[in-house]
């Protein structure tokens, strides 16, 4: 039987993110990698959270690397965010990688909170029933 911490692991609801992200490679296990630091990558987002982001990308993160996660919102416009990378996974279109976000609070991470109830109540339309 299934544990059940498994089976609820997010805190927060997601929704389909279709957006382009620009990822940075900074750290990983709590050091600078500067042969690393060049390295800069295009993605195409896959859902995304108050707390964080997946995304597809050619690349293979190793869980714990930090990046520099870039992407644009309409209500937020251009975010450039500190996000460790919690999972990746070999998907057929290359890596989906989740990472949690580090440095989004008070009036961004509102404004967040409010783009992804608006995109929920798009995608389920049962909800303003409620």
């Amino acid at each position: 039987m299934r544990n059940r911490n498994q089976l609820f692991q997010r805190k927060f609801f997601r929704v389909p993110f279709g957006n382009p992200v620009e990822i940075r490679i900074l750290k990983y296990r709590r050091r600078y990698i500067s042969h690393l630091s060049a390295k800069r990558g295009p993605g195409s987002g896959h859902d995304l959270g108050e707390d964080g982001l997946s995304f597809i990308s050619r690349y293979s993160l190793p869980t714990d690397m930090v990046l520099s996660v870039e992407f644009e919102l309409p209500e937020l416009g251009k975010e450039r965010i500190l996000a460790k990378v919690v999972r990746s996974d070999v998907v057929e279109s290359g890596h989906l990688t989740a990472v949690q976000f580090l440095n989004l609070h008070g009036p961004r991470k509102d404004i967040l909170r409010k783009y992804i109830a608006s995109e929920t109540k798009k995608n389920y339309m049962f909800l303003k029933y409620l």
